[in-house]
């Protein structure tokens, strides 16, 4: 387990495990452009885990998503414990075209009203948006969804 605040750490091991596997700066990002960008900078990660309340304003998680895009990082946008069963988590995450969401297995309400909610926006004729899924890394054997 590497810790938040331990740069040099993420940076080796972020070499080590090489660009072919997700790698996911959850606490390191904590959802914050400038975190994201020392990141970037330094080589770290390949991923973000966006938590839209942890941001404190949904226009500052936005930040971070296009942040990591430019940055060709892959987004994860991620429900949070405590979660009701509102779903428009799964919207926003389609909307920002993040890819991947994180919201738990299907043994809870609040977590299957998002899966279900990604299933409806999948099967709408009107939708033109794509969930990443499994092509998230660009590999068929890339692994499920987060």
């Amino acid at each position: 387990m590497i810790g938040e605040d331990q740069w040099d750490d993420w940076k080796s091991a972020s070499k080590a495990l090489g660009r072919d596997r997700q790698i996911v700066g959850d606490d390191l990002f904590a959802t914050n452009a400038a975190r994201l960008r020392r990141g970037v900078e330094s080589g770290v990660a390949n991923a973000v885990l966006v938590k839209v309340n942890q941001a404190g304003a949904v226009s500052r998680a936005e930040d971070v998503v296009a942040a990591a895009r430019s940055a060709g990082y892959a987004t994860v946008v991620s429900a949070r414990s405590g979660d009701t069963e509102d779903n428009w988590l799964a919207d926003l995450a389609v909307g920002w075209r993040a890819g991947q969401i994180k919201v738990g297995s299907t043994h809870r309400s609040e977590r299957t009203a998002k899966w279900n909610r990604l299933l409806e926006i999948e099967v709408d004729p009107q939708n033109r948006a794509q969930f990443a899924g499994r092509r998230a890394l660009g590999r068929a054997n890339a692994g499920a969804i987060v």
